[in-house]
């Protein structure tokens, strides 16, 4: 009949060492954990990355450093950049850019130094003019000594046609003001001022460096050194200021001789005051 091994008596330490041994052993491992395989972690992680950028709304690549070469692509950046996700893959970052900007970022890459970028740049779009993006690339280590570039492109397209439009229509606005033999200046309702033709720098003899400058305090300042009655002047303006749709005609004299006659409409926008238009016609 074999011998029954002996049960530990409650609270004595286990066979094969003393608690404490045993303690300072557990202690060691935590202390110094295995070595973690990077390549392994590192094909888990690319495993995982066409369904974590697949999940972004922006255009993303994924970039690896040693040859620039784009190793993973979603679905927005191949919208964006006029081919389908796979296309993309293994093509050189180059090849994508068109900017200097873009050339030497990825030159640093190349050589190790550069660590990331955000500014407003172009790509290339098979048979179309280059693309306006706003383009973030930041350097990540998805595993220990195993770097890589994420890519985040937006579209600007809509933007920079918002812009131009604007930029014509302001055009087209100046030019109807200059077209207008009276005077015209406009502000907003605190008083800085919008725009003016030529004609109202004309009238008040405004010097040329305030109107480059736009600088609305000094021209306003001008202008009440220009009247002969500086504080009815004010006491009229303080009126209309304070009754945002009022709507005046008024004689003001000036220092130098003669008169002008200003008229006042408030500018509305959708039903509510938004500045106010002033014209003035020399009546000397």
């Amino acid at each position: 009949m074999s011998p029954v091994p002996d049960r530990p008596e409650p609270g004595s330490a286990p066979s094969g060492g003393s608690a404490a041994a045993q303690a300072a052993s557990v202690r060691g491992t935590m202390n110094n954990p295995l070595p973690v395989d990077r390549f392994n972690v590192a094909d888990a992680a690319r495993r995982t990355w066409p369904q974590l950028i697949e999940s972004m709304l922006e255009a993303v690549c994924l970039v690896e450093p040693e040859g620039l070469r784009i190793v993973a692509a979603n679905e927005a950046a191949g919208e964006l950049l006029g081919v389908t996700p796979a296309e993309l893959v293994g093509r050189d970052m180059h090849e994508l850019a068109a900017t200097p900007e873009d050339e030497c970022f990825w030159r640093e890459v190349a050589e190790g130094a550069g660590a990331g970028i955000v500014s407003e740049a172009f790509v290339n779009r098979p048979g179309a003019p280059p693309v306006p993006v706003l383009r973030r690339v930041s350097r990540i280590e998805p595993a220990p000594k195993t770097a890589l570039y994420v890519v985040a492109l937006r579209d600007r397209s809509s933007e920079v046609q918002a812009l131009r439009h604007l930029e014509s229509t302001q055009a087209e606005l100046q030019a109807t003001l200059e077209s207008i033999s009276d005077g015209v200046l406009v502000t907003d309702m605190c008083g800085h001022i919008g725009n003016f033709n030529r004609r109202f720098a004309a009238i008040w003899n405004v010097p040329e460096e305030m109107l480059l400058l736009r600088a609305a305090d000094e021209i306003f300042d001008w202008m009440r050194s220009q009247v002969a009655d500086p504080r009815e002047y004010m006491r009229r303006l303080a009126d209309i200021d304070a009754a945002e749709m009022m709507q005046a005609t008024d004689r003001i004299e000036l220092r130098a001789g003669g008169y002008l006659d200003r008229v006042t409409l408030p500018q509305c926008s959708r039903g509510r005051p938004v500045g106010r238009v002033f014209t003035y016609r020399d009546v000397r």
